[in-house]
């Protein structure tokens, strides 16, 4: 690793760390209401001041046993199913059709969870147990 990239990488480190880029800070939480109250929904504001962080948006449905995570993907409307379910958590990433438009990420829990519950959301990968950006615990564990 030449010089500057770890500069770069210390860099980014102590900009995470000094802008409060523990796993959990600043996440709100919601749900769908009924029929789809199965929907938990975790939004991750951006860290003002760090150059590479982005907001989190996030769908779990915690009913789901492993082996029905690729089946749920599907019916969500992700491309592909996982081919192995281990680590992995029965959430997925939720991405805002419009962002590529706008150039504007999910910016709210109220703009997460209408994409989610009004069904307008993207969805691609499954959440690993090990990300680190966020805490989806109060979801999968309420």
């Amino acid at each position: 690793m030449t010089l500057v990239r770890l500069l770069i990488l210390c860099l980014a480190t102590a900009t995470l760390l000094a802008c409060g880029g523990n796993a959990g800070a600043g996440q709100e939480y919601g749900q769908c209401e009924s029929p789809n109250e199965h929907l938990k929904v975790m939004f991750k504001p951006k860290i003002t001041g760090h150059p590479f962080s982005h907001s989190f948006c996030i769908v779990c449905n915690p009913q789901l046993e492993p082996e029905a995570y690729g089946e749920w993907a599907l019916a969500m409307g992700a491309s592909q199913a996982p081919d192995n379910t281990d680590g992995l958590l029965p959430c997925l990433y939720v991405y805002d059709p419009t962002a590529p438009e706008t150039g504007i990420d999910t910016d709210s829990l109220e703009r997460c969870q209408s994409l989610v519950c009004d069904g307008e959301a993207e969805y691609n990968d499954m959440v690993n147990e090990i990300n680190g950006n966020f805490d989806l615990e109060p979801l999968l564990n309420p």
